[in-house]
C-alpha cells in the first residue's frame, strides 16, 4: 500500500440536505489538494423509497453526468468518474459517446465506472426492464468497448443494434478509459475479461484472501488479463474512542443494507487513525489493491463534515500507511 495516491474518494450528488454542484466541486478540489487517486459520483436517476435514503428530508438526486465534467473543468491532475455508471439504462453508443468526450476534455482522466444497477425506480424511469439486466450489460460492454476502440461498429446483439458506425473523438486514454466494475462474486468473470478493477462492497480479509483476490486471478488467466480487486467502504477517522462510540450509529445504518447483523468494525475504516491503518494493511495485505472511500456515510452527513473528514485522514492516517 502506496499510501493515499492509491486510494479514491466518492462524493454524492444527493445527501440529508439539499445538493448543490458548487459544493461537489469543492470536495473534488480538496481531494486533488491532498493527492487522493480519483474522485467518483454515482448515477442514479431518482432516489430509492428503502435503506438509509429514507431518512433524508428530500428526494433531490443531481445529475452526475452533469455534474462530473464541471468537476473536471475545476481540476487539473485528479482522475474523476463513476461509481458508477448504470449501462442497462442508456443506449451503448450514449456512454461510449459520452466517456470518451469526458476523457478528451479532462485531458486522459476519465475512469468508466459501470454497474447492472440495482433498484427498481432507476429502470421504471427510463421504462427498461430490470430483470433483462444481466444481458443488456453484457452486450453493453462489447459495444462500448467495440465503438471506442474501432473506425467503424457494427455490432448485431440481441438488444442492441450498431450499423458501420464511427465515432470521434477516440479517447484519449487508449484503448479506452480505464474500466472499475462494481459488482458481487457472480460479476468476477466480467470484471476478469473487461475490468482494470472489480469494486466490491466492504469485504473483509478473509473473503478477500480465500474469495475474491484468488477468483478473479483464476478468471484473469481464462482472459489473458490483470484484473485488481478494490473495495469499497465508508471512513470515520475518529479523535477518540468516545468520538468514534458516538458515530458508531450512523455507520451501523450505512452498513447494513442487506444484514444487520454487519459489524461496521470489521467492514468499514473507522475509528483512531492507527486502527484506520491497521484496516488498510490488513486488506491491502489480503490483496485489496485500491481503496474507494466515502467520508459522507453515503449523504447522511453534509459536505463539509467530508471534507474535514478529508482533511483528518490526510493529515492523520495517510502518515501512517
Amino acid at each position: 500500500m502506496a499510501g493515499i495516491s492509491d486510494i479514491s474518494v466518492m462524493l454524492f450528488p444527493w445527501g440529508a440536505k439539499n445538493p448543490r454542484a458548487d459544493e461537489i466541486i469543492s470536495a473534488a478540489k480538496l481531494a486533488e489538494d491532498l493527492g487522493f487517486y480519483s474522485v467518483t459520483l454515482p448515477t442514479h436517476m431518482t432516489m430509492p423509497p428503502g435503506w438509509l435514503f429514507e431518512t433524508f428530508p428530500n428526494r433531490d438526486v443531481l445529475d452526475a453526468l452533469a455534474v462530473v465534467p464541471a468537476i473536471a473543468a475545476a481540476t487539473s491532475t485528479i482522475k474523476i468518474g463513476f461509481n458508477s455508471v448504470l449501462l442497462p439504462l442508456l443506449p451503448p453508443y450514449q456512454w461510449a459517446k459520452y466517456i470518451s468526450t469526458l476523457d478528451v476534455m479532462s485531458g486522459g482522466r476519465a475512469i468508466f465506472g459501470v454497474a447492472m444497477g440495482w433498484w427498481e425506480e432507476d429502470f421504471a424511469a427510463v421504462d427498461v426492464e430490470r430483470r433483462k439486466r444481466g444481458k443488456l450489460f453484457d452486450e453493453q460492454l462489447e459495444a462500448i468497448t467495440a465503438l471506442l476502440t474501432q473506425d467503424r461498429t457494427t455490432f448485431e446483439g440481441e438488444h442492441y443494434r450498431i450499423e458501420d458506425m464511427t465515432l470521434y473523438p477516440k479517447p484519449v486514454q487508449k484503448p479506452y478509459p480505464p474500466i472499475w466494475m462494481g459488482g458481487g462474486v457472480k460479476s468476477i468473470w466480467r470484471a476478469a475479461r473487461y475490468s482494470e478493477y472489480l469494486l466490491c462492497f466492504w469485504p473483509n480479509e478473509e473473503e478477500v484472501r480465500t474469495l475474491w483476490a484468488p477468483k478473479l486471478r483464476e478468471e484473469g488467466e481464462k482472459y489473458g488479463t490483470d484484473p485488481k480487486l478494490a473495495s469499497f467502504t465508508f471512513v470515520y477517522v475518529a479523535k477518540d474512542e468516545q468520538d468514534f462510540q458516538s458515530r458508531l450509529p450512523l455507520l451501523r445504518t450505512a452498513v447494513a443494507f442487506e444484514n444487520p447483523e454487519v459489524d461496521p468494525l470489521k467492514v468499514t475504516l473507522a475509528g483512531t487513525p492507527e486502527r484506520c491503518a491497521e484496516r488498510i494493511h490488513a486488506l491491502a495485505a489480503a490483496g485489496v489493491c485500491h481503496f474507494v472511500v466515502e467520508f459522507q456515510f453515503h449523504g447522511l452527513e453534509s459536505v463539509d463534515f467530508g471534507m474535514r473528514q478529508m482533511e483528518a485522514f490526510a493529515r492523520e492516517v495517510a502518515p501512517l500507511l
